[in-house]
């Protein structure tokens, strides 16, 4: 993989997490897992999730010293 970091869908069957994408994983690749609720439509969970990220991105975003780059 080219990318550092890549989201792929996945669910866990009970014993074992499933990837729901093919991907090509080298053994012993770190990966982060990301538990989601149960309910909710996928739409809704990615709206939440963006949603959750928002403060993060305003204090990116945000802030005193990239204010020079607004009067461009």
């Amino acid at each position: 993989m080219s990318t550092i970091l890549m989201t792929v869908p996945a669910h866990f069957d009970g014993a074992y997490i499933r990837l729901d994408a093919e991907i090509a994983l080298k053994p012993n690749t770190p990966l982060l897992v990301t538990i989601l609720r149960e309910e909710g439509s996928h739409l809704t969970l990615v709206r939440d999730a963006m949603q959750q990220s928002e403060a993060a991105f305003a204090r990116v975003w945000e802030n005193d010293e990239d204010a020079i780059y607004d009067q461009l």
